[in-house]
């Protein structure tokens, strides 16, 4: 599991996730997530390129998220999903309150 790669460009910031989000690592995402925006980033991406595994802990990190930053005037985007974390986002609904983007097919 690779720490999350972070860049930053005025008040966006994009979190590049590793192959897991789970209740192990969300911890170290919280954390990292808090600092970015109590530094100013209130739109916030996070790139889902490597995620394989995403377990409720994780979706639950992503629903405080956007929570956190829905009242800042900020917004959470989930990029570059695969076809089942996409699928799963969208059973749950998040949706709905998160735009949400899949990888492109190969």
């Amino acid at each position: 599991m690779a720490d999350p790669v972070i860049t930053q460009k005025g008040n966006h910031a994009n979190i590049q996730l590793g192959d897991k989000l789970v209740a192990a690592n969300v911890p170290n995402l919280k954390n990292v997530i808090r600092r970015l925006i109590e530094v100013g980033m209130i739109f916030i991406e996070v790139d889902c390129t490597h995620l394989e595994s995403l377990d409720s802990t994780g979706i639950g990190l992503l629903i405080a998220a956007h929570n956190s930053l829905e009242r800042i005037d900020g917004r959470l985007t989930i990029v570059q999903t695969s076809t089942d974390v996409y699928d799963l986002l969208c059973s749950m609904r998040l949706d709905r309150r998160v735009k949400i983007t899949r990888q492109d097919p190969k």
